[in-house]
């Protein structure tokens, strides 16, 4: 068995707790209560005139937790993997939190792991497509403009 390093401050792990949970949290209450919060407007695209790479993600996560697959994927397609990161960043952070025990040489690993780099090209690669695909909306060879998966993606980027 792996000894532990004991857990020094806590305040940090409260914090990401409730910096992954409370998303989490507000999208069942949304989706499955219908509660209602001011979302507010995205700052980002307020201030530099164009999307975040994160602009989708709150509908996306919404319309996940609704069960709506398909609408999910259209507003941002890392919706889902933010939902799996979300939920076990907090299911570590609360181990840590009640047992006092560091699990930092866990998130170590997860970060310089190898899916952590490709998952971060891939976020974005897709946040550069969506971008050329808003301000573009090109036409691809091959009849593949009729595709379901491209239609998806055009549908997502233009309402941005």
């Amino acid at each position: 068995m792996i000894a532990l390093p004991q857990l020094r401050s806590p305040f940090w792990r409260i914090v990401t707790l409730t910096t992954f949970a409370s998303p989490l949290a507000i999208a069942v209450g949304v989706s499955h209560w219908g509660l209602r919060f001011p979302f507010p407007p995205c700052l980002f695209q307020w201030a530099f005139g164009f999307p975040a790479p994160s602009c989708g993600l709150t509908r996306s996560v919404l319309a996940l937790m609704a069960g709506d697959w398909p609408r999910s994927l259209s507003y941002h397609l890392f919706g889902p993997v933010f939902v799996v990161l979300a939920t076990a960043l907090t299911l570590a952070t609360s181990f840590e939190l009640i047992t006092r025990r560091s699990l930092v040489q866990w998130y170590e690993g997860l970060w310089q792991s190898r899916a952590a780099v490709i998952l971060l090209g891939l976020y974005v690669t897709y946040y550069g497509v969506r971008l050329w695909i808003r301000y573009t909306v090109p036409a691809l060879p091959w009849g593949l403009d009729d595709a379901v998966v491209w239609q998806q993606l055009v549908a997502g980027a233009v309402a941005l």
